[in-house]
Formats: structure tokens, C-alpha cells, sequence
């Protein structure tokens, strides 16, 4: 799905007062880049302390399933098999880009299965820190990152595919660049996605969601 960004802080209105281009750049970035981890940690942890449910998927047992015709019915023909192409994957990763471009949540989510796994990383110098996330959870920290002002020129770069042999899966890496807006201020963020694709139905749709945030800046 959601390729890729820099973080926006929980209160994107406040204005630091800067001292310097460079250094503060850095330090905001750092700034935002903390607070995404701080909030989809603490709601994870939140979650899990409270025991509020999560979704299960229950399998239909033997008996519940429906039993198969006679004999003397005849079977319908299965569908053939639809395949994962490049041009598939290309397509896919376009509507993101143009999603993340626009802010739009809902259309960046509707790239990402119900039950992907998602886990955003954030590095800091020689510390790390990562958290893993819902489809939901992911769905807050997107509307989070995309209420920072920015100037609405997220672009992929890097972008490589690994198709599998059997045609059913692919492995997608890129990174991405964009700039974002702080008072009289401008600075470039740069982000990193490894993605895993699979065929949902006659759809790609993404599985695995791998992203770094950047907690440094150039």
C-alpha cells in the first residue's frame, strides 16, 4: 500500500523557532519521527493492557462446509488462475503514489490486504526502534503523517521488483523523497518501503508492509 513519507509530529500547527536551516531540520525531523513510534507504540501497548479484542478469522469445519453435488450434477468449470505481472505491480504502485500525493487514507488502504502485516521502523543514529501494526493502526498513523503541511511532491525512486518463479507473489523495494513545510521552512524527508504483493482474487494486493522512517535529515 501506504509507500513513502515523513512523519508528521502530533501537533503539526505549533512553529519551533529556528535557529538554523540545517540543525533544526535535522532535529524536527528526529522530533516527528520519535512521535510516530511514541503514538502507535503506546496505542499497541495501550491495546494489549486493556485486552481489547482483535479480529479472529474462524475456518469452516468439515460439517459446516457445503457438501459436494451428485454425481449425476455436473461440475462447473474453475476459473483459471489469475497471475501476477509486472504490469500489474507497476499499476498498483502508481495509484499509491498518486494516493500518497493527494493524502488520501482510504485510497492508500484499499492497496493493502485486511490481514497484512505491517511494521514501521525508525532509525536514530545506531538505535532502532519498531512497532507492528493493524490495518487500522496503520490507517491512524496515515492520517496522522498526512496532516503535516508538506509540498505535495512525494516521489518513488529506486523502485526495484522481484517477481517469484511461480508468478503468484513479488517482492518490491523503493525509496522515496518529499519535502516538508515548517513556518518559512523547507527540508527533504527521505523514507524507504519493502513490500510483498499477492493476487487477491483478480487484484494485487499488498501483504507486507516494511517501512523505515527516516530519523535523520540531509
Amino acid at each position: 500500500m501506504a509507500a513513502t513519507n515523513k512523519v508528521p509530529s502530533a501537533d503539526a500547527k505549533q512553529t519551533p523557532q529556528w535557529r538554523s536551516s540545517a540543525g533544526h531540520a535535522r532535529t524536527m525531523v528526529i522530533g516527528l519521527g520519535a512521535a510516530i513510534i511514541a503514538v502507535v507504540l503506546g496505542y499497541v501497548l495501550f491495546s494489549k493492557y486493556l485486552g481489547l479484542p482483535t479480529q479472529q478469522f474462524s475456518v469452516p469445519s468439515s460439517t459446516d462446509r457445503t457438501e459436494s453435488p451428485s454425481p449425476d450434477v455436473p461440475s462447473q468449470p474453475s476459473k483459471p488462475e489469475v497471475l501476477l505481472t509486472r504490469e500489474a505491480i507497476d499499476l498498483l504502485l502508481d495509484e499509491l503514489d498518486q494516493a500518497v500525493r493527494r493524502k488520501d487514507v482510504d485510497d492508500v488502504l484499499r492497496h493493502i490486504a485486511p490481514d497484512a502485516a505491517i511494521v514501521i521502523h525508525m532509525k536514530q543514529g545506531s538505535q532502532k526502534q519498531q512497532a507492528g501494526l493493524t490495518r487500522e493502526d496503520y490507517r491512524k498513523t496515515l492520517a496522522m503523517e498526512f496532516a503535516f503541511p508538506s509540498a505535495n511532491d512525494f516521489t518513488r525512486v529506486n523502485t526495484t521488483v522481484s517477481l517469484a518463479a511461480d508468478e503468484r507473489s513479488a517482492k518490491v523495494s523503493f525509496k522515496s523523497t518529499e519535502t516538508l513545510r515548517q513556518a518559512d521552512r523547507e527540508f527533504k524527508v527521505e523514507g524507504e518501503e519493502t513490500l510483498v504483493v499477492r493476487m487477491r482474487g483478480e487484484k494485487p494486493a499488498i501483504v507486507s508492509l516494511d517501512r523505515v522512517v527516516p530519523g535523520d535529515s540531509n
